[in-house]
Order: C-alpha cells, then sequence, then structure tokens
C-alpha cells in the first residue's frame, strides 16, 4: 500500500502520506523478518525512506539518532553473503523474543497485554475496526489479527486514503472517515498495545536494529496521539 508513497521528487511528504510510509515501515520491521526487508536494510533503503517521511513526525534527535544507528549496524553485512547473514540474525532474534521464549519475552499481540491472553474481547474489537475501514485478512494468513503489525499496517491505510482523498469524489467525508478510523485504532488500541509492546522489545531485544524500531515506536506513537486525540478535559 506504501510502494508508490516514497519515491516523490518532494524534499518532504505531506503530513498524512508520510505518517502512511512510517506506520508502513514499522509494520515491515515488526512482521517476521523476511527476504525484501533484509534487502531493503543492506541496501539503505529502509532508511532512507524512514529519514524522508519521518522529518517532523518524529523527534528529530530519535530520528537521527535510530536512523543512523540502524544506518550502522547494517553496514556490517554489505559483503556478497550479507543479505542472508542479516536475515538469519534478525529472523533468530524475532523467534527468540516472541515464539521460543517461555513466557514470551515480546508478545505480539494485544489481547495478551490487555487480557493476558489470546483472542479475547480486543482481537474482536480491533477485527471490527479492520473490516468497518474495508481491510480484510490476506488468504492463508493464520494468526490473531492484534498483532502489532497489522495494527500499523491499517493505520497505513488509514493515512493512505486521508492522502489520497482530496482527489476523489466526496473527498472531505471519505478524509473525516479516516481520521475517525484512525482515532479509534490509535485510542482503543495501538496507542497503549504500541507503547507497551515498544518498552518490552528495548529491554529484550539482542540486536540494535530491534532496539532502534522499539525507540521509533515508541517516540513516533506518543507524537500520533498528541496529533490525533482530543486532550481530556
Amino acid at each position: 500500500m506504501g510502494e508508490g508513497l516514497a519515491g516523490g521528487s518532494r524534499e518532504h511528504p505531506v503530513p498524512a502520506e508520510g505518517r502512511a510510509v512510517v506506520y508502513g515501515l514499522l509494520a515491515r520491521a515488526l512482521d517476521y523478518p523476511g527476504e525484501d526487508l533484509a534487502a531493503e536494510l543492506v541496501a539503505g533503503e529502509f532508511v532512507a525512506r524512514l529519514r524522508w517521511a519521518g522529518t517532523g513526525l518524529i523527534g528529530e534527535e530519535c530520528l537521527a539518532g535510530e536512523a543512523g544507528a540502524i544506518a550502522d549496524y547494517t553496514a556490517s553485512f554489505t559483503d556478497r553473503d550479507g543479505e542472508r547473514r542479516l536475515l538469519l540474525e534478525l529472523q533468530k532474534d524475532y523467534t527468540r523474543l516472541s515464539f521460543a521464549s517461555k513466557p514470551r519475552l515480546v508478545p505480539l499481540f494485544e489481547s495478551v497485554y490487555r487480557e493476558g491472553k489470546l483472542l479475547q474481547e480486543s482481537t474482536f474489537e480491533v477485527a471490527r475496526l479492520y473490516h468497518e475501514a474495508g481491510l480484510r485478512l490476506r488468504p492463508g494468513f493464520t494468526l490473531p489479527p492484534d498483532h502489532i503489525a497489522l495494527e500499523l499496517e491499517c493505520m497505513a491505510y488509514l493515512c493512505f486514503q486521508e492522502a489520497v482523498a482530496a482527489g476523489v469524489q466526496d473527498g472531505e467525508k471519505r478524509e473525516k472517515e479516516a481520521v475517525r478510523l484512525q482515532r479509534e485504532v490509535l485510542g482503543q488500541h495501538l496507542g497503549e498495545f504500541g507503547a507497551r509492546f515498544a518498552e518490552r522489545l528495548k529491554a529484550h531485544a539482542g540486536t540494535s536494529f530491534y532496539r532502534s524500531v522499539a525507540r521509533l515506536l515508541a517516540d513516533f506513537l506518543a507524537r500520533e496521539e498528541t496529533r490525533l486525540l482530543p486532550v481530556p478535559g
């Protein structure tokens, strides 16, 4: 969904577009690592997109520090076998954090943080929001829908819908609906879940990549809450 968003000639994206890209990058980083992610990291594409989209959306110090840390980390994987070695290292760390550890060091699902176990009320609440947004799980996807990467992907999609609304019929109505759903997903689900997830990821990650992703996630979501959610009266 975000593939066509970050290659433009503008120095920086418009806000909704940039937010879509940042959410999409975080979703990719927090899904199970695949060959595409490793290739983008080694080529410097991930960091370039992060810097392009994150300016003004992530704290200046955080963005500079963590983008630099990711670039430094991946610089040691630029040899001919680098992508394979990086992929194996990320997969090993991800598996240790979220699948092999007992109890799980960094659970991937919102319901574990809210209700203490999988497939609880929060799972079905977020699935309802996906349906309301017009999203469907990919065929063959068997994990619960409150996976951290899916909630981030949902926000990326909603920000993209906000960004393109100006150029379509009933654009104002569509933009308002996209923003309403963003507020629901962030305010009722991803805001608290993402902050707690980031705290655990930062504490337990074995690679500097995941520690940097944790700091970026925490900073970005805190600023998103300030941007989107009303201040309690």
